[in-house]
């Protein structure tokens, strides 16, 4: 699902995804970017704000992670961190996670910090 609004110096893009994690877990991406213009400078990369959202369990809320960075307008590859999360992803704050549109692979990698019970990479996989 893809939606676009036209605004003042540039549009808004959303987009929702399915994502196939490598457990095979489903969960579901939602995205807003933002491409810019101004004075008729158009930039090369937009915005990007997105909410991984995993399997909900009974009536809980759905643990999530939200990602903000850049979104590539030529190859499509997106970079950034994680930005808040779900308590049960309170420890990925502060990682980093990298879109590789070509492969249709997010992965997202847990901070650098001891203690951290989590293994990097975990990869999550938008399907075409």
């Amino acid at each position: 699902v893809t939606g676009m609004v036209e605004r003042h110096g540039g549009r808004y893009l959303t987009r929702t995804n399915r994502i196939e994690q490598i457990s095979g877990e489903p969960a579901k991406l939602i995205a807003t970017k933002r491409e810019n213009a101004w004075e008729g400078t158009a930039f090369p990369v937009s915005m990007l704000t997105a909410t991984v959202f995993f399997a909900a369990v009974g009536s809980d809320v759905a643990a999530n992670l939200t990602l903000q960075g850049v979104h590539d307008l030529t190859t499509n590859n997106e970079t950034g961190s994680v930005s808040a999360a779900s308590p049960q992803y309170a420890d990925m704050i502060g990682g980093t996670f990298a879109f590789d549109a070509a492969a249709g692979v997010l992965t997202i990698l847990s901070p650098a910090q001891p203690g951290i019970a989590r293994e990097p990479g975990d990869r999550l996989h938008l399907p075409r």
